[in-house]
């Protein structure tokens, strides 16, 4: 027979097991500073990261798509896109956090605004996908695009 005090035990372990971080999120991502001496080299970095996943969203999506296949391009997302934009935006995050003086000092913030935003566009392109809305789809793929010019620009005038 279960007690009330066993029942509350259990569902107080429960709630705290449900709100411990996950193996995923205790991973220590490392804080990448900025070189005061060269912010070049951070700047390139993050380009370099913004670039390679947005090609790898954009070329899946563009796959799923050709196929018919808005789930296979939702389980690429959740489980493979995601999470590694995830664990770098986490590395950025701290990144501002440390440095966010220097970073607006130096009008570096847009570079971090634009990578956080592909996360928002990625959705857009999920559910463009999903709904067979080719209008959204377009909106999604433009803003990429053009964020896309916006980081190159990040290159050329630091």
């Amino acid at each position: 027979m279960i007690t009330l005090s066993t029942l509350l035990l259990s569902l107080s372990l429960l709630v705290l097991s449900g709100c411990s971080p996950s193996p995923e999120e205790q991973k220590n991502t490392a804080i990448v500073l900025i070189d005061k001496a060269n912010p070049q080299v951070f700047v390139r970095h993050i380009v370099s990261e913004y670039l390679t996943l947005s090609d790898e969203l954009v070329m899946q999506y563009q796959r799923y798509k050709a196929e018919d296949d808005a789930h296979g391009f939702i389980l690429f997302r959740n489980n493979h896109w995601t999470p590694a934009y995830i664990d770098s935006k986490r590395g950025y995050d701290k990144t501002l956090f440390n440095q966010k003086a220097y970073i607006y000092r130096h009008q570096l913030n847009g570079v971090f605004d634009t990578f956080f935003e592909l996360q928002q566009l990625s959705i857009l392109l999920k559910h463009s996908l999903l709904n067979q809305d080719w209008h959204l789809e377009q909106q999604a793929l433009q803003r990429i695009s053009e964020d896309r010019l916006i980081m190159m620009k990040y290159l050329k005038t630091e």
